[in-house]
C-alpha cells in the first residue's frame, strides 16, 4: 500500500530530522546560515562546519515536506475515512507551521519562545505521522476482549506526559538552563527544589521526566498483563525506553551536555513518545476504513472516480 509506505518513510525521515535538529543546537550551529531558506544566498553552500548541520537540517526538512505532501495526496485519493483525511490535513498544516517557525527562529536570532515552539510543533507533527501510519496499517488479527478503559487512559496520559516533558526539555535547552544544577543528577544545589529560576526550571524538567517515565513504564507493564496481543510490542518497549531516557538524562548532566549524549537523549525521547502513542492507539478499537478503490468495486462510488 503506497500510502502506508509513505507514512513509514515520512515518520523515519521526521525522526532523522529531529535528531539532526538536536545536533544543530548542541553544536552551536543554529545561526551558521544567517539567511533563510538559502544559506549565504546559495541552495548548496559549502557543507562544512556549522553549515553542514544547519543547512543539512534544512535539506532534510525539505525532504520531509515533500514526503508529507505525497502522503497526504495518496491518503486523500485512496481513502474516504474522515479520520484519516483529517490526520493527513493536520500533517500538512503542522509541517508548514514547523517550517515557518524554523525560518522565524533564524531571522529573529533564536528567541526562546519561537525556538521552543519549533520543537513542540515538530513533536506534534511526528506524533501525527505516527498516528497516521498506525491507522493505515492492516489491522492485527486479534479478537481478544477490549482492555480495561482505565488502561487506555493511563497510556494516553503517559503519551501526553512524555510530549510535555520533551517540550519542557526544549525550554531548558534554549534558555541555557541545562547545567543550572551543575553535575548533580538527583538534587540541585543540594535541594529537591532549589532557589533561582534556571535551577528551578532544570529541576522541574527532571521531576516531570521521572513522572513521565513512571507513567510510560506503568502503562507498558499493565498492557503486557491486561492488553491485547496487538499492543505487546509497544508495551514491551515502553519500560525499556523509559529507563533508557532517565539514564540518558542523568548522563547528559554528568557529561556536561556532551553533543553525542544530548543528541541520544532527544532521540530516545522521540522514540518514547512514538511508542507511548502507539501503545495508546493499540489499546483502542480501530475501524478498518474502506479505500476509495474498494468502495468503487462495491458500487459505492461511481466507476472512474477517486479509485
Amino acid at each position: 500500500m503506497l500510502e502506508l509506505r509513505l507514512a513509514r518513510a515520512t515518520a523515519l525521515a521526521t525522526f532523522l530530522l529531529l535528531v539532526i535538529g538536536g545536533l544543530v543546537h548542541a553544536t552551536g550551529s543554529s545561526l551558521a546560515c544567517p539567511d533563510w531558506p538559502l544559506c549565504y544566498g546559495q541552495f548548496f553552500p559549502a557543507m562544512e562546519g556549522g553549515v553542514l548541520f544547519e543547512h543539512g537540517h534544512r535539506l532534510v526538512a525539505l525532504a520531509v515536506v515533500v514526503l508529507t505532501v505525497l502522503l497526504a495526496l495518496a491518503t486523500w485519493r485512496r481513502h474516504r475515512d474522515g479520520g484519516l483525511r483529517a490526520l493527513a490535513a493536520a500533517a500538512i498544516l503542522l509541517v508548514l507551521v514547523q517550517a515557518a517557525l524554523g525560518g522565524i527562529t533564524v531571522m529573529w536570532k533564536l528567541p526562546l519562545i519561537v525556538s521552543s515552539a519549533h520543537l513542540a510543533v515538530s513533536m506534534a507533527f511526528f506524533s501525527t505521522i505516527v498516528a497516521l501510519a498506525f491507522r493505515l496499517a492492516p489491522p492485527a488479527a486479534d479478537r481478544a476482549s477490549a482492555p480495561p478503559a482505565g488502561l487506555r487512559l493511563l497510556a494516553g496520559l503517559a503519551a501526553a506526559a512524555v510530549y510535555a516533558q520533551i517540550v519542557l526539555g526544549a525550554v531548558v535547552r534554549h534558555s541555557g538552563s541545562g547545567l543550572a544544577c551543575g553535575t548533580e543528577a538527583l538534587l540541585c544545589q543540594g535541594a529537591v527544589w532549589p532557589l533561582g529560576g534556571p535551577a528551578q526550571l532544570q529541576m522541574a524538567h527532571r521531576l516531570a521526566g521521572v513522572a513521565a517515565a513512571l507513567l510510560a513504564a506503568a502503562a507498558g507493564l499493565l498492557a503486557l498483563r491486561l492488553g491485547p496481543a496487538r499492543a505487546r510490542a509497544a508495551a514491551l518497549l515502553a519500560p525499556v525506553l523509559a529507563l533508557v531516557q532517565l539514564g540518558l538524562g542523568a548522563w547528559t548532566v554528568w557529561s556536561l551536555i556532551a553533543v553525542p549524549v544530548v543528541s541520544l537523549h532527544l532521540a530516545a525521547g522521540a522514540l518514547l513518545l512514538a511508542d507511548s502513542l502507539t501503545l495508546y492507539l493499540s489499546l483502542g478499537s480501530r475501524p478498518v476504513p474502506a479505500t476509495a478503490a474498494a468502495e468503487g468495486a462495491a458500487g459505492l462510488v461511481p466507476a472512474g472516480g477517486d479509485a
